[in-house]
């Protein structure tokens, strides 16, 4: 299977993604964009949101088109036959899903196809890891685990009665926390205005009746207090600028600038009611905070993975507790070439997996979320290049912010093997209408 089109349609917007059958690499875009972006590919394989629309094709080579319409039914048409194969789709509730056919659900589908650096660090990382895990208090760290997934379980339900997805929530939180930093600067900067003015005015008034009468050191005391007002303004106007700048990166990390304005003016219109914009905001802190408490327990060890490896961890911390004491043995540290090795053994075992994973033997596309960051320039492109070869016998789609990535795509889409999208500043709608205009603020 691979993915030709996907259609995302907003109201009066619409967003499209034109994605090669062999390498699609997708630039410039941050943690919050790729994982929207996989959430809406992976999502329009599964029950789906209405005006999601997703083209694509079989390993057989037939083409699919599946229609998600706004108060429509939902349906797949095989292209080359025009005609509609919607019951060869149906899932037992009676929605089209095409992951239903393969026995995963959008969670366990996402997880699959999805490929981060954590999933192809090499053997001795995550055995590394694994002990980490293992040397804490077991009941401790396996009640946050199940805190954050639960949290996690709330905040989907929440986001969905929204008509939003757990990756809108996540943006929309950092943007609202970003506007509240901005508005709490802002009202500070005009405190110490208004206290420079009086200030200003007093001095002014004051500095020359108190040069007059007391002489040139009788105004000191005015000028300095001028002074330190100016400086401390100054100060708050420098908070208020970076206040600003943090809240316009969260809206190009949800959207506004490299998702072509289409994210944040969506999640805008799912949020429409106030009372849907405080449940998912409480809902993103509550997981955040979460999440907070496992980096705090376990590092920077991805709370999924450790559910998946808890078999491993909990007979290491077995056999920890049960062995004699024994001083620790220090990690080996591999070498950047067998590092770089390791790497692609656990990426093309990964792609193997997808190869065979849907029904009758179907190929999966395969999303790479930027799992390159490791590893040096020369790495990056030797991995590139059986990345590249790998594509040949099923789709594979990498998402990065990685510029030396980019740079290797660029030249490498000349040949016309792959597909390079990176980010604009505008967005343009296929028929009619005026270009969306930016968001300042989501909940604006």
């Amino acid at each position: 299977m691979h993915f030709e089109r996907l259609v995302i349609e907003s109201g009066s917007d619409t967003f499209t993604l034109d994605l090669h059958p062999r390498l699609t690499i997708v630039a410039g875009v941050g943690r919050l964009e790729r994982d929207g972006l996989i959430n809406e590919l992976v999502g329009a394989l599964g029950s789906g949101r209405s005006g999601v629309h997703l083209e694509l094709g079989s390993d057989a080579g037939t083409r699919y088109t599946i229609f998600r319409p706004v108060g429509g039914r939902h349906c797949v048409v095989d292209v080359d036959h025009t005609q509609d194969v919607t019951d060869a789709f149906l899932a037992p509730d009676g929605s089209v899903n095409l992951l239903d056919r393969a026995g995963l659900t959008e969670r366990t589908a996402k997880r699959t196809m999805r490929i981060t650096d954590q999933d192809l660090a090499s053997r001795s990382q995550q055995e590394d890891a694994v002990v980490a895990l293992a040397r804490l208090d077991q009941g401790r760290l396996w009640d946050v685990a199940w805190k954050v997934q639960d949290r996690e379980n709330q905040l989907a339900d929440v986001a969905a009665s929204a008509g939003a997805t757990v990756e809108d929530a996540g943006a929309f939180e950092e943007i609202e926390r970003r506007h509240r930093e901005f508005e709490a600067a802002q009202v500070q900067h005009e405190k110490f205005c208004h206290l420079w003015f009086m200030v200003g005015g007093i001095t002014a008034i004051g500095a020359v009746p108190a040069a007059v009468t007391m002489g040139p050191w009788g105004a000191i005391p005015l000028v300095l207090a001028a002074a330190i007002t100016t400086a401390l303004s100054i100060v708050f106007w420098r908070r208020l600028e970076s206040a600003r700048a943090l809240e316009e990166q969260a809206l190009r990390e949800a959207g506004a600038h490299s998702y072509l304005t289409f994210q944040i003016n969506r999640v805008n219109e799912s949020l429409a009611s106030d009372q849907h914009r405080r449940a998912l905001v409480l809902a993103a802190e509550y997981h955040r905070a979460a999440i907070i408490e496992w980096k705090l327990l376990a590092g920077e060890i991805p709370v999924e993975w450790a559910i998946e490896k808890r078999r491993l961890v909990r007979e290491e911390a077995n056999r920890l507790a049960s062995a004699d004491a024994a001083p620790p043995v220090a990690p080996t540290v591999p070498s950047p070439e067998q590092a770089g090795e390791d790497l692609a053994h656990s990426l093309l075992r990964r792609l193997e997996e997808l190869r065979t994973l849907g029904a009758g033997g179907e190929s999966f596309p395969a999303f790479l979320d930027d799992p390159l960051t490791s590893l040096g320039a020369a790495a990056k492109a030797q991995l590139l290049e059986q990345i590249s070869a790998a594509s040949k016998r099923q789709q594979v789609i990498l998402l990065t912010e990685d510029t030396d990535v980019a740079a290797w795509a660029r030249v490498e889409a000349l040949t016309g093997n792959l597909r390079v999208i990176e980010p604009t500043d505008h967005v343009e709608r296929p028929t009619g209408g005026d270009a969306p205009k930016r968001t300042r603020h989501v909940a604006a």
